[in-house]
């Protein structure tokens, strides 16, 4: 931490609220209300829910400047490049989010370079218009980019966004790429390419911001291709680039029946445990409520939100994001909410109907998050 600057601390209370990947035509899709409108009622949600924190993603193609083309390595990178940036992208919607958050005392914890394919902007290449992917415009190319784009965030958004996640579950970017095709490009299976991904990322706050804290989220559920990856290991390695360790569980991601919330508890012990004394959070759990054939249900969800929510403070953890508050039910929104196969589950995480009314699990995870932001501690 540079001299001089007090590094801002997680509250007392810890971060409970909810993740979001979607952007804002995924909130309450149904409504019929514009963007405003959404924006007031998430907010008006959020702070029903006892919530004192949301962790959306800032989406690199929604405010990187038209046809932009930065240097071509991290090291040609300069702050004129990061100014030029700033000054051009499209920071409105995203400048309303963050503001509306800390108008209401919720904490605006953002989602920094995520790079799922639907996130990146498009550039021309040899007269086509392309993902900007690593493999398509070269892995240098892209780190640069990725260090303006990052310095630019961090610098606009400096003493209102106080809480960064670099990337997202980067450790299992090769099987999201493999399996459910998120990602692009043999470069997600490179551990030396994804930690410079890290090592940038971090650079890029701490030069904007060196007060803000980092976080990761760690996919830590399974590993269908043995070898890719092993969670634990990748805490290891890149601890030195967080400030804050955060696990990824969803036990019910394929089965509904048995109901297993006491294994997120779990996942945050052995965090803890291998974390040297960084506070750990479950920046993403949930348990979606169809498809019934594979035994989701909307008491599983709240059976789940209750177990979860309690293991998680057992275990020492310091904070505690469901993933989500709203989700798409059915409409076609922007993102990957597939509705095919295993990914069938995507579009029903939510804990408000399409119907607009509230699921049982909104009342138990509203009247835990009101205990643990009123006396610091689950009934």
């Amino acid at each position: 931490m540079a001299d001089g600057v007090q590094e801002w601390r997680i509250p007392e209370e810890g971060l409970w609220g909810f993740s979001h990947c979607g952007t804002d035509d995924t909130w309450y899709p149904w409504s019929g209300l514009d963007a405003t409108g959404r924006l007031e009622r998430l907010v008006g949600d959020l702070a029903a829910s006892g919530a004192n924190s949301f962790r959306p993603q800032l989406h690199r193609h929604r405010v990187e400047p038209p046809g932009w083309r930065g240097p071509s390595r991290p090291e040609e990178v300069t702050g004129d490049d990061v100014s030029a940036y700033g000054d051009a992208a499209d920071w409105g919607s995203y400048d309303s989010l963050v503001d509306s958050l800390a108008a209401t005392g919720l904490v605006p914890h953002l989602v920094l370079g995520a790079a799922y394919d639907f996130q990146l902007p498009r550039v021309l290449l040899d007269g086509k218009m392309v993902r900007a992917t690593p493999d398509i415009v070269g892995r240098d190319r892209y780190l640069a980019s990725l260090l303006v784009h990052a310095r630019a965030a961090a610098r606009h958004y400096r003493g209102r966004v106080r809480i960064w996640q670099l990337e997202n579950e980067l450790n299992a970017a090769g099987e999201t790429m493999l399996l459910v095709r998120w990602r692009s490009g043999r470069c997600w299976l490179d551990s030396g390419f994804l930690t410079a991904v890290m090592e940038v990322l971090h650079r890029a706050v701490r030069m904007e911001d060196p007060g803000a804290l980092t976080s990761h989220n760690f996919h830590c559920q399974w590993r269908i291709i043995r070898g890719v990856y092993d969670w634990r290991r990748d805490v290891k390695r890149w601890s030195r680039f967080l400030d804050v360790v955060g696990v990824d569980s969803f036990p019910n991601y394929l089965w509904g029946w048995p109901q297993l919330g006491r294994r997120v508890g779990a996942k945050v012990a052995q965090a803890v445990g291998i974390a040297r004394g960084r506070p750990v959070m479950v920046l993403e759990s949930g348990y979606p409520v169809r498809p019934r054939r594979r035994g989701m249900s909307e008491s599983g969800q709240a059976d789940f939100v209750r177990e979860a929510l309690e293991a998680t403070v057992d275990a020492g953890g310091s904070g505690f994001y469901y993933y989500t508050l709203v989700s798409p039910e059915g409409f076609e929104v922007e993102g990957p909410w597939s509705n095919r196969f295993v990914q069938s589950v995507e579009p029903w995480w939510g804990m408000v109907r399409r119907d607009d009314t509230k699921r049982p699990s909104w009342d138990v995870y509203r009247d835990a998050l009101l205990d643990i932001r009123e006396r610091g501690r689950l009934r």
